[in-house]
């Protein structure tokens, strides 16, 4: 799950404890056919993570429905959901199918679960409950093959208490539980992201490949990412679009290291060892990608060029992301 080669970076990387536990999770969850609620701060990726346990749940071959519980007014919920018959209301001039029966035989995420309103929470664990339903202006009940996963960036346990979500649908919906982990708590994992998005947007844009300088590097770093991954992506799009040199600064994203980085407390101490091992990584990448370059993708010949081993060349190319500059050999 962790490489991005030649894929959009909707897939997780990175090689951090948080994203390592997160990956066991989703391989796990995903075998079991059960309800799933995933929580976890705006921007960190709820809807990806969704979509990875479908595409390795069994369901697969079936559809992944998505519905903004949020973006959906609220007397337009059940009809979205679960369908309408012609002639149901005002303007229903034909039959429509729900998301829930479009999402038959595979999964149907219902995002932002906690923006919604009672009511519509009410009919949604009938559903749940009865493992049926009717479209409305119908008496007909209506079996689906579908798998629920629900997410969500409210502490949905605070609106239980608080009388805004019901107690039973909670617990139904969270069967089995996965918590998206916010950026800052991720460590280098935010420079492979960065670079992912940077590769990523090259050639989606058609603009040359930046690197990222050494300030730009510790910056990525320090910044806490109230945004999370969301953030991160349109920083690196406006810096490698916007930007004028052979590298991308922290300015260029829009960063500044703060003033007292150098200074002697334990959390400072914490990001200056991060940042060390970080340029460590950084410069173990450009020797790999320079090597390769001058060896016209022939690995072989790089290896030499580095005194290590095919083998082990083959096994650094693929953490630092490289196998687009590597040809067979």
């Amino acid at each position: 799950m962790g490489s991005h080669n030649g894929r959009s970076c909707t897939e997780l990387v990175g090689s951090s404890l948080a994203i390592t536990e997160l990956q066991r999770v989703i391989r796990r969850f995903a075998a079991i056919d059960a309800p799933v609620l995933i929580t976890g701060e705006t921007g960190t990726g709820k809807e990806m993570i969704a979509n990875l346990l479908h595409q390795h749940s069994r369901r697969s071959s079936g559809p992944f429905v998505a519905v903004n519980c949020a973006a959906l007014p609220d007397s337009l919920f059940q009809s979205e959901v679960f369908g309408y018959e012609k002639g149901a209301f005002t303007g229903a001039e034909r039959r429509n199918i729900g998301r829930i029966e479009a999402a038959s035989s595979g999964t149907l995420l219902l995002d932002e679960i906690g923006d919604l309103p009672l009511d519509n929470q009410i009919a949604l664990l009938r559903f749940l409950e009865e493992g049926s339903f009717e479209r409305l202006g119908s008496c007909e009940p209506i079996t689906a093959d579908v798998r629920i996963i629900a997410a969500t960036h409210t502490a949905l346990d605070s609106a239980c208490r608080a009388g805004r979500f019901r107690e039973d649908l909670y617990y139904r919906l969270g069967a089995l539980r996965i918590h998206a982990p916010p950026l800052r708590e991720r460590g280098d994992d935010v420079l492979a992201l960065a670079r992912c998005f940077i590769d990523r947007f090259a050639r989606q844009y058609e603009v040359a490949v930046r690197e990222l300088d050494e300030r730009a590097v510790r910056a990525l770093l320090e910044h806490q990412w109230p945004g999370n991954v969301r953030e991160l992506r349109n920083r690196v799009l406006q810096a490698l679009v916007m930007g004028d040199g052979s590298t991308i600064s922290d300015r260029d994203l829009g960063l500044t290291l703060s003033a007292g980085a150098a200074t002697s407390n334990g959390s400072a101490a914490l990001r200056e060892v991060a940042s060390l091992r970080a340029c460590r990584k950084h410069a173990e990448r450009e020797a790999i990608t320079q090597a390769l370059k001058a060896a016209g993708g022939n690995v072989q010949t790089a290896a030499a060029h580095l005194k290590v081993s095919r083998a082990q060349l083959y096994r650094l190319i693929k953490n630092h992301h490289l196998d687009h500059l590597s040809a067979s050999g």
